[in-house]
């Protein structure tokens, strides 16, 4: 009898112990849980774009960061994060913007958003960020989407170690574009809706991205030739991604509707005699 009493007494404790450990474990997770929640849904900075400045947050927590554009202005514009190397002052830093030659982007370009597509006034990128100190570089496009190389604002902030748990990871894109020097590889399966689109330049100079939607009747072809001075695009703008730095990646959600789309780097190099999208950096993919 009272070995049967304490056997019955010993599995009693056991369940009790099993339920504790379980309720502790859930505890555990919800405290790690929400403050994960709540520190990615805080993870914004917004850049508010004027016609004569640029409006953000002084600092921000390194890592995983949205970036989100909005304008406020009259002129429509675009974004571009970037690192300010050490032991320069960040004044100093900005003059190098001046021109938007392409060896400002070469070094710790993190891209950002294009400017947003019509009616629409705000647009948005995921960047990667260790500590540091950043700048924030919006020039001026035309209708054509051509930067207006001396119209520009800057603002600078610093990213600091942050003490909550944070994103090490992007998230699980729908769609992978892998820039190269002179070509686009597309991966990934796309449906109509708000899409993630993560991007990597995989090659030895900055890229940026473009995603347009073919026009009736267009092909691949007609965008392959198209070039911002020939003005009218042979495919509606649905956004993108500013000059991103050689082995950087980012990320950007924009809403894809039916048809053939275009993804192409429609930038010229300083020493190319024609823009990368006619060297062959251009590709394509459907969304049903």
């Amino acid at each position: 009898m009272r070995l049967e009493l304490s056997l019955s007494s010993h599995r009693c404790f056991a369940r009790r112990d099993s339920r504790s450990a379980v309720f502790a474990g859930l505890s555990l997770a919800a405290l790690v849980v929400t403050p994960f929640t709540r520190a990615w849904a805080q993870r914004t900075l917004t850049v508010t774009a004027r016609d004569t400045a640029l409006d953000a947050a002084a600092t921000v927590p390194a890592g995983l960061l949205n970036v989100k554009l909005v304008l406020k202005g009259k002129a429509r514009r675009d974004l571009v994060v970037r690192r300010i190397p050490a032991g320069l002052a960040p004044e100093v830093f900005a003059k190098t913007a001046a021109g938007r030659p392409e060896r400002f982007f070469q070094p710790w370009s993190f891209g950002g958003p294009m400017a947003p597509r019509d009616s629409v006034s705000d647009a948005i990128a995921t960047v990667d960020l260790r500590p540091g100190r950043y700048a924030l570089v919006s020039w001026e496009v035309d209708a054509a989407g051509r930067a207006r190389p001396d119209r520009y604002l800057w603002r600078s902030f610093t990213a600091v170690a942050a003490s909550v748990l944070i994103p090490a990871r992007f998230p699980v894109a729908d769609l992978m574009v892998k820039v190269r020097d002179s070509r686009i590889d597309v991966t990934g399966n796309t449906r109509t809706g708000s899409r993630l689109i993560q991007v990597e330049n995989a090659g030895g100079r900055p890229h940026e991205l473009i995603v347009g939607r073919l026009k009736p009747g267009k092909t691949l072809a007609d965008a392959q030739h198209w070039t911002r001075e020939k003005g009218e695009a042979p495919f509606v703008y649905i956004g993108g991604l500013t000059p991103i730095s050689s082995s950087v990646t980012t990320q950007t959600r924009l809403v894809l509707q039916s048809g053939v789309h275009v993804v192409m780097c429609a930038m010229r190099g300083e020493h190319l005699k024609a823009p990368d999208n006619e060297l062959g950096v251009i590709a394509s993919f459907r969304v049903n």
